[in-house]
């Protein structure tokens, strides 16, 4: 579990989307694990994501005309996985994040910490190996945000995957192992 963390406006986020092969690198190389991503084509940037990376951003972004399991499926179902499999696997996700109670419930339906729940959930369903978090609690009350940020070290721990987080939240900071600060262009070690 790795933190960076900085003022807004110095690219703490835009970091976080050239990670993800949402955004690209104006100048170098940057490689996660074994995949050059810089020299990666479209097509294989979207690959790669769908393969490898799960998102969980601020505003969670759950389609309001699909139910939370449905939500949950979206990434599987993206990436052509059989819908019986797809709804087993997203179920028993929703069920490791506390939700299993809320499957047939509209975001509309749930609460702001249950969004979040679910946001996690999407992220993680297909076995992600990097799952890139900008500011994951930016929009929860201090209980919802400890909440969140103990299933994920409970999930990180369960699941093997490696944790990137963009955050302002310092009690959240402070529970990161490996943590950096991103000033001025410069990424250093705290």
């Amino acid at each position: 579990i790795v933190s960076v963390e900085g003022a807004s406006g110095e690219g703490k986020s835009t970091l976080l989307n050239i990670i993800g092969t949402m955004d690209v690198a104006t100048s170098g190389t940057i490689r996660v694990g074994e995949h050059e991503i810089t020299r990666m084509n479209e097509r294989e940037k979207e690959n790669f994501r769908a393969a490898e990376l799960g998102f969980i951003f601020q505003h969670h972004y759950l389609l309001p005309d699909f139910t939370v399991l449905e939500n949950v499926m979206m990434p599987l179902l993206i990436q052509r996985a059989p819908v019986r499999s797809s709804r087993d696997v997203a179920a028993r996700m929703l069920d490791m994040v506390g939700l299993s109670h809320r499957l047939e419930h509209f975001p509309g339906q749930i609460s702001g910490g249950e969004m979040a729940r679910a946001g996690v959930a999407r992220a993680l369903v297909g076995d992600k190996k990097l799952i890139l978090a900008d500011e994951p609690t930016g929009n929860l009350d201090k209980n919802n945000s400890d909440r969140l940020a103990e299933l994920l070290w409970r999930l990180q721990s369960e699941l093997s995957f490696t944790l990137l987080i963009v955050t302002h939240d310092r009690d959240l900071a402070e529970r990161v192992p490996v943590r950096h600060r991103l000033a001025s262009g410069s990424l250093q070690r705290i």
